[in-house]
C-alpha cells in the first residue's frame, strides 16, 4: 500500500479517477464474497455454536460494527445467496440478478439495499412480476444513485408490476379485549400471541419500558429487546413476596440433576427428561434455589435438606454495591435484573464468595457459559478476556459505565 500511495502524484486526473472506479468495483466484488461467508455462517448456526444468541451479536464483537450495519449485511446475505433450511430444503435467493451484478462490481451496496427492500415489498405478487421488477431496477441502476433508484422504483416500476397495490386487509370479527394464546413446542420453547385492552396495554408497556431501553451497540433488535424485557418483568414478578401460591408454595421450576452429572457431563449433553443441556443447568445453578436431596435407587427421595440459595442475600447485596449492574463491557443493564455469576463454578470447589462472583444480565450470563469469553476479578473490577476470533490478542476489557455512575453519585 505504501508503494502505491507514494506514486499517486504521478497520475493525471483521468488516471486517478480510473483507479477510484477500479477500486470501487473490487470493493463490491469483495462485499459479494463477504456476504457468501455470512450466509454460510448464518445457515449453519456458527454464532450459536460459539456461544452467541445470533449472528449479528457475533459480528458486532468480531468486526466492531453497529447492530444496524450487522443486520443489514445479514439481510443482504440472505437476499443474494441460496440457503438450506435445517431440514435440507433449498431456499433460493430473492434477488439473484442483483447478486450477479454485485459479484461483477456493477451495483453498489446502497443500490443492493434499495432493490432488496423494493422486491421484498412485492411478496404478494406472482414470481414473474417480481422478476420483472428486479430486471427493471437492475437496468436503471447503471445510471441512478440509490435515492434516484428508489424513486424510480416507486414511481415507475410499481405502476408497471403492481398498479393495484396490496389487497385490502379487512378487519377480523370482534374479539375479546384481553386474550392470550400460547403453545409449547417439543423442544421446550414457547410461542404466544394475544391482545390487551387499552388500560392493560398502558400497564404492560410501562412495565417493559425500564428493561427494553436501547443500549449503545446493543446487538439485539427491537423484538429481541422486548422479549428480554418481558423475561425480566417475569423474573421480578417471580421474586415478588406477594406472588400467589399453589398448594402452599410459590411457583417454581424444578430441575433435578446429580452433582456428578453437573460436574462431569459434556456441556452440550441434554439432561434426561428435559430440554436443558448440562451447560444450561450450570448457568442456572450460578444463582438459584438449591435443594440438596438424597435419592434412592428408583429416584425416591430419602432425605431432603433445608433449601438454600447458592448466593445468599447478604452476598448479593455486596455484589450490587460493588458492581452496580451487569459487568460485561458496554452493558448498561441494572443490578435488579442481573444474576450472580461464579467466576469458577461452585461445583468445581470454589466458594460462593464475593471475590468469586460478578453480576451479569441474562444475555451476557448465557454468553459466558456458552462461549470462550473469560472473566477475572482484579481489585474488585471484572476484566473480560474475549475469544481469539473477537480479538486475536485477547486484550482484557472492562465495563466503565456503572463505575462512572458510582463516581457521579
Amino acid at each position: 500500500m505504501g508503494e502505491i500511495t507514494s506514486t499517486l502524484w504521478q497520475l493525471d486526473n483521468r488516471e486517478l479517477v480510473a483507479c477510484i472506479s477500479a477500486s470501487e468495483r473490487k470493493l463490491r466484488r469483495d462485499y459479494a464474497e463477504h456476504l457468501a461467508f455470512l450466509a454460510e455462517a448464518d445457515a449453519r448456526g456458527t454464532a450459536y455454536s460459539l456461544g452467541y444468541s445470533n449472528t449479528t451479536a457475533l459480528l458486532m464483537h468480531m468486526l466492531n460494527i453497529s447492530r444496524s450495519e450487522g443486520n443489514q449485511r445479514l439481510a443482504h446475505a440472505a437476499a443474494l445467496n441460496d440457503a438450506k433450511t435445517p431440514t435440507g430444503a433449498a431456499i433460493e435467493a430473492s434477488i439473484p440478478l442483483t447478486a450477479k451484478k454485485l459479484d461483477t462490481g456493477d451495483v453498489s451496496v446502497g443500490q443492493v439495499e434499495v432493490i432488496r427492500r423494493f422486491v421484498g415489498s412485492l411478496d404478494h405478487l406472482e414470481p414473474e412480476k417480481i422478476t420483472l421488477a428486479e430486471e427493471l431496477l437492475i437496468e436503471r441502476a447503471a445510471q441512478d444513485d440509490p435515492n434516484a433508484l428508489a424513486r424510480f422504483g416507486e414511481r415507475v416500476v410499481r405502476d408497471i408490476v403492481d398498479p393495484d397495490g396490496k389487497p385490502p386487509n379487512f378487519d377480523a370479527p370482534q374479539r375479546p379485549e384481553r386474550e392470550l394464546r400460547r403453545h409449547t413446542y417439543s423442544d421446550g420453547h414457547l410461542e404466544f400471541k394475544g391482545r390487551l385492552d387499552a388500560e392493560t396495554a398502558v400497564l404492560f408497556n410501562e412495565l417493559l419500558k425500564p428493561f427494553e431501553k436501547y443500549e449503545a451497540d446493543d446487538p439485539r433488535g427491537y423484538a429481541e429487546r422486548a422479549g428480554d424485557a418481558f423475561g425480566d418483568v417475569l423474573q421480578q414478578a417471580a421474586n415478588c413476596p406477594d406472588l400467589p401460591t399453589h398448594n402452599g408454595l410459590k411457583t417454581e421450576v424444578a430441575v433435578t440433576i446429580s452433582l456428578n452429572q453437573l460436574m462431569n457431563l459434556a456441556a452440550d449433553h441434554v439432561l434426561p427428561g428435559t430440554q436443558l443441556t448440562t451447560a444450561d443447568a450450570r448457568r442456572i445453578c450460578c444463582d438459584a434455589h438449591v435443594l440438596p436431596a438424597v435419592m434412592g435407587g428408583a429416584s425416591k427421595p430419602l432425605d431432603i435438606a433445608v433449601p438454600a440459595y447458592t448466593i445468599p442475600a447478604h452476598i448479593r447485596r455486596a455484589l450490587v454495591l460493588r458492581d452496580r449492574g451487569c459487568t460485561f463491557p458496554t452493558c448498561e443493564r441494572p443490578a435488579s435484573v442481573s444474576h450472580g455469576h461464579h467466576i469458577v463454578e461452585w461445583q468445581h470447589g470454589r466458594p460462593t464468595a464475593v471475590d468469586n462472583l460478578v453480576l451479569l444480565c441474562g444475555r451476557h450470563h448465557r454468553l459466558m457459559h456458552r462461549s470462550d469469553w473469560k472473566v477475572e476479578l482484579k481489585d474488585d473490577v471484572a476484566w473480560f478476556i474475549p475469544p481469539d476470533f473477537v480479538d486475536p490478542e485477547r486484550k482484557p476489557r472492562r465495563n466503565l459505565l456503572h463505575r462512572q455512575e458510582s463516581r457521579a453519585s
